[in-house]
Protein backbone atom coordinates (compact mmCIF):
# COMPACT_ATOMS: atom_id res chain seq x y z
CA UNK A 1 0.00 0.00 0.00
CA UNK A 2 1.39 3.75 -0.43
CA UNK A 3 0.70 6.09 1.97
CA UNK A 4 -2.43 7.79 -0.11
CA UNK A 5 -4.30 4.78 0.29
CA UNK A 6 -3.73 4.30 4.17
CA UNK A 7 -5.05 8.47 4.58
CA UNK A 8 -8.08 7.62 2.69
CA UNK A 9 -8.75 4.57 4.99
CA UNK A 10 -8.23 6.17 8.11
CA UNK A 11 -9.77 9.64 7.29
CA UNK A 12 -12.82 7.68 6.14
CA UNK A 13 -12.96 5.55 9.19
CA UNK A 14 -12.53 8.78 11.99
CA UNK A 15 -14.80 11.00 9.74
CA UNK A 16 -17.92 8.29 9.58
CA UNK A 17 -17.55 6.75 12.88
CA UNK A 18 -14.85 8.37 14.90
CA UNK A 19 -12.77 5.14 15.15
CA UNK A 20 -9.20 5.59 15.35
CA UNK A 21 -8.48 1.81 15.95
CA UNK A 22 -7.19 -0.38 13.03
CA UNK A 23 -5.79 -3.82 12.08
CA UNK A 24 -2.74 -3.73 9.85
CA UNK A 25 -1.99 -6.42 7.70
CA UNK A 26 1.94 -6.75 6.80
CA UNK A 27 2.87 -8.11 3.45
CA UNK A 28 3.96 -11.33 5.30
CA UNK A 29 0.75 -12.00 6.85
CA UNK A 30 1.37 -11.06 10.01
CA UNK A 31 -1.24 -8.81 11.65
CA UNK A 32 -1.04 -5.68 14.09
CA UNK A 33 -3.67 -3.69 15.72
CA UNK A 34 -2.44 0.14 15.71
CA UNK A 35 -4.26 3.48 16.73
CA UNK A 36 -4.13 5.95 14.12
CA UNK A 37 -4.94 9.52 13.36
CA UNK A 38 -4.35 11.76 10.49
CA UNK A 39 -1.94 14.72 11.72
CA UNK A 40 -2.56 18.86 10.75
CA UNK A 41 0.05 18.78 8.15
CA UNK A 42 -2.02 15.39 6.44
CA UNK A 43 0.36 12.64 7.93
CA UNK A 44 -0.58 9.09 8.82
CA UNK A 45 0.45 8.95 12.41
CA UNK A 46 0.52 5.84 15.19
CA UNK A 47 -0.69 7.34 18.56
CA UNK A 48 1.91 6.60 21.58
CA UNK A 49 1.00 4.21 24.13
CA UNK A 50 -1.47 5.30 26.14
CA UNK A 51 -1.67 8.85 24.25
CA UNK A 52 -4.50 10.31 22.93
CA UNK A 53 -2.83 13.19 21.63
CA UNK A 54 0.86 12.71 20.96
CA UNK A 55 2.06 10.24 18.00
CA UNK A 56 4.70 9.34 15.68
CA UNK A 57 4.50 9.94 11.31
CA UNK A 58 4.47 6.28 9.72
CA UNK A 59 6.62 5.41 7.14
CA UNK A 60 6.40 1.98 6.08
CA UNK A 61 3.22 1.93 4.56
CA UNK A 62 5.12 0.09 1.76
CA UNK A 63 5.40 -3.17 4.08
CA UNK A 64 1.48 -3.26 4.24
CA UNK A 65 -0.75 -5.39 2.75
CA UNK A 66 -4.04 -4.33 3.88
CA UNK A 67 -5.84 -1.60 6.65
CA UNK A 68 -9.43 -1.87 8.03
CA UNK A 69 -10.99 -0.18 10.98
CA UNK A 70 -11.21 -2.70 13.70
CA UNK A 71 -15.70 -2.72 14.15
CA UNK A 72 -17.36 -1.51 16.89
CA UNK A 73 -20.42 -3.31 18.43
CA UNK A 74 -23.11 -0.85 17.28
CA UNK A 75 -26.06 -2.83 19.06
CA UNK A 76 -26.70 -0.55 21.71
CA UNK A 77 -28.84 -3.26 23.00
CA UNK A 78 -26.58 -6.09 23.00
CA UNK A 79 -23.79 -3.95 24.61
CA UNK A 80 -26.24 -2.42 27.42
CA UNK A 81 -27.21 -6.21 28.31
CA UNK A 82 -23.62 -7.47 28.15
CA UNK A 83 -22.64 -4.57 30.45
CA UNK A 84 -25.30 -5.17 32.69
CA UNK A 85 -25.02 -8.78 33.34
CA UNK A 86 -21.73 -8.12 34.07
CA UNK A 87 -22.73 -5.54 36.59
CA UNK A 88 -25.00 -8.18 38.45
CA UNK A 89 -22.19 -10.74 38.45
CA UNK A 90 -20.05 -8.36 40.27
CA UNK A 91 -22.42 -7.52 42.53
CA UNK A 92 -23.64 -10.50 43.32
CA UNK A 93 -20.18 -11.95 44.06
CA UNK A 94 -19.44 -8.89 46.32
CA UNK A 95 -22.46 -7.98 48.06
CA UNK A 96 -22.31 -4.40 47.06
CA UNK A 97 -25.29 -2.19 46.89
CA UNK A 98 -27.89 -5.02 47.31
CA UNK A 99 -30.47 -2.01 46.33
CA UNK A 100 -28.58 -1.54 43.11
CA UNK A 101 -28.57 -5.25 42.26
CA UNK A 102 -32.59 -5.71 42.61
CA UNK A 103 -32.40 -2.64 40.06
CA UNK A 104 -30.50 -3.76 37.59
CA UNK A 105 -32.04 -7.50 37.44
CA UNK A 106 -35.09 -5.39 36.53
CA UNK A 107 -33.68 -3.71 34.11
CA UNK A 108 -32.16 -7.08 32.79
CA UNK A 109 -35.60 -8.85 32.04
CA UNK A 110 -36.85 -5.81 30.48
CA UNK A 111 -37.42 -6.73 26.26
CA UNK A 112 -35.35 -5.38 23.81
CA UNK A 113 -37.59 -3.37 22.28
CA UNK A 114 -38.23 -1.43 25.92
CA UNK A 115 -33.93 -1.45 26.33
CA UNK A 116 -34.01 0.09 22.56
CA UNK A 117 -36.76 2.81 24.06
CA UNK A 118 -34.93 3.97 27.12
CA UNK A 119 -31.46 4.13 24.71
CA UNK A 120 -33.34 6.95 21.99
CA UNK A 121 -35.50 8.39 24.67
CA UNK A 122 -35.21 12.12 26.50
CA UNK A 123 -34.99 12.18 29.88
CA UNK A 124 -38.01 12.99 30.86
CA UNK A 125 -39.50 9.91 28.95
CA UNK A 126 -36.53 7.63 31.21
CA UNK A 127 -37.53 8.89 34.23
CA UNK A 128 -41.01 8.14 33.42
CA UNK A 129 -40.49 5.00 32.13
CA UNK A 130 -38.16 3.61 34.95
CA UNK A 131 -41.04 4.84 37.31
CA UNK A 132 -43.92 2.77 35.23
CA UNK A 133 -41.36 -0.38 35.70
CA UNK A 134 -40.48 -0.11 39.37
CA UNK A 135 -37.18 0.38 38.62
CA UNK A 136 -35.07 2.99 40.64
CA UNK A 137 -31.62 3.89 41.24
CA UNK A 138 -30.31 4.42 37.30
CA UNK A 139 -30.44 7.50 36.45
CA UNK A 140 -30.38 8.54 32.29
CA UNK A 141 -26.59 8.74 32.69
CA UNK A 142 -25.85 5.99 34.33
CA UNK A 143 -28.34 4.05 31.65
CA UNK A 144 -26.84 5.90 28.60
CA UNK A 145 -23.13 4.57 29.96
CA UNK A 146 -24.18 0.74 29.85
CA UNK A 147 -23.92 0.87 26.14
CA UNK A 148 -20.88 2.42 25.85
CA UNK A 149 -16.84 2.35 26.97
CA UNK A 150 -17.47 3.94 30.37
CA UNK A 151 -19.82 1.47 31.76
CA UNK A 152 -17.74 -0.18 33.24
CA UNK A 153 -13.85 0.29 34.26
CA UNK A 154 -11.15 -0.78 37.11
CA UNK A 155 -9.78 1.04 39.56
CA UNK A 156 -6.43 3.26 38.38
CA UNK A 157 -4.13 2.63 40.98
CA UNK A 158 -1.06 3.80 39.25
CA UNK A 159 2.23 3.45 40.52
CA UNK A 160 3.65 3.73 44.14
CA UNK A 161 -0.07 3.15 45.47
CA UNK A 162 0.66 -0.53 46.40
CA UNK A 163 -0.09 0.32 50.43
CA UNK A 164 -3.51 2.00 49.40
CA UNK A 165 -4.81 -0.76 47.67
CA UNK A 166 -3.72 -3.24 50.59
CA UNK A 167 -5.30 -0.48 52.96
CA UNK A 168 -8.38 -0.74 50.53
CA UNK A 169 -8.63 -4.41 50.43
CA UNK A 170 -8.26 -5.58 54.30
CA UNK A 171 -10.51 -2.66 55.18
CA UNK A 172 -13.15 -4.64 52.88
CA UNK A 173 -12.08 -7.85 54.01
CA UNK A 174 -12.44 -6.46 57.93
CA UNK A 175 -15.32 -4.82 56.90
CA UNK A 176 -14.57 -1.45 58.24
CA UNK A 177 -15.15 1.97 56.86
CA UNK A 178 -12.33 3.39 54.27
CA UNK A 179 -11.48 6.20 52.82
CA UNK A 180 -8.38 7.13 50.86
CA UNK A 181 -6.91 9.62 47.96
CA UNK A 182 -4.23 9.87 45.28
CA UNK A 183 -3.41 11.02 42.35
CA UNK A 184 -2.71 9.51 39.07
CA UNK A 185 -3.77 11.23 36.18
CA UNK A 186 -6.96 12.81 38.18
CA UNK A 187 -6.91 13.30 42.16
CA UNK A 188 -8.58 9.37 42.32
CA UNK A 189 -10.43 8.45 45.67
CA UNK A 190 -12.30 5.02 47.05
CA UNK A 191 -14.37 4.55 49.74
CA UNK A 192 -15.88 2.08 51.75
CA UNK A 193 -19.30 2.03 53.98
CA UNK A 194 -19.75 -1.25 55.42
CA UNK A 195 -23.32 0.31 56.24
CA UNK A 196 -25.65 -1.09 53.59
CA UNK A 197 -22.34 -2.53 51.98
CA UNK A 198 -21.57 0.97 49.95
CA UNK A 199 -18.76 2.02 47.77
CA UNK A 200 -17.57 4.52 45.51
CA UNK A 201 -14.66 5.44 43.16
CA UNK A 202 -13.96 8.88 41.46
CA UNK A 203 -11.55 10.66 39.29
CA UNK A 204 -11.46 14.27 39.91
CA UNK A 205 -9.35 16.77 37.97
CA UNK A 206 -6.71 18.00 39.79
CA UNK A 207 -7.16 20.29 42.02
CA UNK A 208 -10.77 21.14 41.01
CA UNK A 209 -12.97 18.95 42.96
CA UNK A 210 -14.81 17.75 39.82
CA UNK A 211 -15.18 14.78 37.35
CA UNK A 212 -16.37 11.56 37.10
CA UNK A 213 -18.06 9.40 39.63
CA UNK A 214 -18.61 5.71 39.85
CA UNK A 215 -20.01 3.11 42.12
CA UNK A 216 -17.84 0.19 43.09
CA UNK A 217 -19.15 -3.43 42.16
CA UNK A 218 -16.48 -5.31 43.66
CA UNK A 219 -12.74 -4.53 45.08
CA UNK A 220 -11.81 -3.40 41.49
CA UNK A 221 -14.85 -2.92 39.41
CA UNK A 222 -16.58 0.89 39.00
CA UNK A 223 -19.80 0.94 37.02
CA UNK A 224 -20.26 4.79 35.79
CA UNK A 225 -22.81 7.15 38.00
CA UNK A 226 -21.92 10.94 37.06
CA UNK A 227 -19.90 13.16 35.98
CA UNK A 228 -19.98 16.88 37.78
Amino acid sequence: MNHQQVKEIVEKSIHDSHNYNFIVTMANGDKKRMRMFISVDGWVCEFKKRSRTKGRCISCEELWDSVEPVKKDSDKVRVCKRNTKSIIKYLTASGFWPDILANMTKLQELSDEDLRYLCECEYDEHNSFMQEHGIDHISPDMFYSLYSKRGIITINWGRGHDWIKRGWMNALGEKRPYHMRWTVSYDNSVEFNPDGNRAWYSEEYRGCGNGHYYLLLDEKHAAFREDD
